[in-house]
């Protein structure tokens, strides 16, 4: 073979090998292991994003940043616990004899890195669910149990072994101390709680600290800094924007505001957090047991009701009793003025269209459920002459029925991935709603704020009925 030939020859074999190995410096070197991270939250309440992947070509800097942050971290989600349970944990020992200077070794970082990566790596079917002692509550925390037990059953799993439930104290160390026992000790995939504000605050420390998935069940507690926690309950954000389009498109721009006194002011506050409405509130509160003080609310209101800009708006935060009482002052008082008159879920009820009031025809409110008949999969409720309307005792049974759905599916979905304990709250993240035509299955479970997502429905008061708009 001549010189030319050889040459040839060598450069069919040597640039395969060159593309190949190039091929391997563009990609990461991602067939060594695949890229995974934690997110740590520093003493200084920052939160930075740890790489785990083992072996990796660049893992120097990823060693070097998990030794010195991963342990802080994991050590003060053991501090609840006593001496002798940590004395039954094997990995602390662990922790304490990595070092940096060993990162610089490459086949070292990759077993520090694999190491570091297995405390996060729980895959039990164990959900640890905190609640609150026995209390006037207990009802509705039967209802949502017992119907998160349902829903794994019809998953396959055996709810009895899979659900491991505390109760706590409203005390945040003892609350504390139980979410770091069921992470450490009974090695649960998932914490569930926050029902009361302490319990919130307790679980979202330690499911930062130990990177584990964490749902909570109240409507406004803390959601923790890393994204590890999420709240599934109904989010009130939602029905605030709903609202506020539905206003928009009435060309409203000034609102009148009422509210008894020690109401709930939850909603009508992250309106008026939509700064760039463009709508103006005024408010006024009264006693909901003193004519005259509602009579003065009304009384101090009529001239910007009827000197608004635009269509004027009035919103009732109270139950369908009061609403059609105010309704009844303020157009007595301010007859053929067009009012928009609107509310949230506390309107919902036959008593507020029969009978037939002239002042209401047009009203809008806002709710989470829409027709009864359109309910999460085997969920009944008894219906009136109208799809829209069930009894007092069904339609708070309902709520309660829902969130336990909700949850139930999730815990069967943190149980059924197979995947690292730390992954799971990511990839409920990028899961969109699959469940059951109830939730909006165009959008993800959780959006960018971690809030679950939920179906908001806008009603229009018409003749003795409500309808969907």
């Amino acid at each position: 073979m001549n010189e030319s030939c050889r040459q040839a020859s060598n450069q069919r074999v040597i640039w395969p090998i060159y593309i190949f190995f190039l091929s391997l410096i563009m990609s990461g070197c991602s067939f060594i292991g695949a890229n995974r991270s934690v997110e740590v939250v520093l003493s200084t309440n920052e939160v930075v994003k740890v790489d785990l992947t083992p072996r990796h070509y660049r893992a120097l800097s990823h060693c070097q940043q998990a030794i010195s942050s991963i342990p802080q971290n994991l050590f003060a989600s053991l501090a609840p616990l006593t001496n002798e349970q940590r004395a039954l944990l094997k990995w602390p020992a662990q922790l304490t004899n990595l070092k940096i200077k060993d990162c610089s070794w490459f086949q070292k970082r990759g077993e520090i890195l694999d190491e570091l990566d297995s405390l996060f790596s729980s895959k039990s079917q164990r959900i640890g669910i905190i609640l609150p002692p026995i209390s006037a509550n207990e009802p509705a925390l039967n209802i949502i149990i017992a119907q998160m037990r349902k829903e794994l059953q019809r998953e396959g799993f055996h709810s009895d072994g899979t659900l491991i439930i505390r109760r706590v104290e409203k005390n945040k160390m003892d609350a504390l101390k139980v979410a770091a026992e069921l992470v450490h000790m009974d090695r649960v995939a998932m914490l569930i709680g926050g029902l009361h504000p302490t319990h919130a605050s307790a679980i979202a420390q330690i499911a930062d600290q130990s990177q584990t998935p964490a749902l909570i069940i109240s409507a406004n507690a803390p959601l923790g800094r890393s994204r590890q926690t999420m709240r599934v309950y109904p989010p009130l954000k939602r029905l605030a924007l709903r609202l506020t389009a539905a206003l928009k498109e009435q060309k409203v721009q000034d609102v009148v505001v009422f509210y008894p006194a020690n109401g709930n002011l939850e909603l009508f506050n992250i309106m008026k957090g939509f700064t760039t409405s463009g709508l103006r509130y005024s408010q006024a509160t009264y006693s909901p047991d003193d004519p005259a003080s509602i009579l003065a609310a009304i009384k101090g209101q009529t001239s910007k009701i009827g000197n608004s800009q635009g269509r004027p708006a009035v919103l009732i935060f109270d139950n369908f009793r009061m609403v059609r009482h105010i309704v009844n002052m303020v157009t007595t008082a301010l007859p053929n003025s067009n009012i928009l008159f609107a509310g949230n879920q506390q309107w919902r009820s036959p008593a507020l269209v029969v009978p037939r009031d002239e002042g209401l025809q047009g009203a809008i409110f806002v709710d989470f459920i829409g027709s009864y008949r359109n309910l999460p999969d085997l969920f009944e409720a008894p219906m009136t002459d109208s799809e829209y309307f069930t009894t007092a005792e069904a339609a708070s049974r309902l709520d309660y029925l829902i969130i336990g759905h909700r949850l139930g599916n999730l815990a069967a979905e943190a149980a059924r991935f197979g995947i690292n304990r730390h992954e799971v709250a990511a990839r409920f993240q990028s899961l969109k709603n699959r469940w059951d035509t109830y939730f909006p299955t165009s959008e993800l479970a959780f959006d960018d704020g971690r809030e679950s997502s939920w179906p908001v429905f806008l009603f229009g008061v018409t003749d003795n009925t409500i309808k969907e708009l």
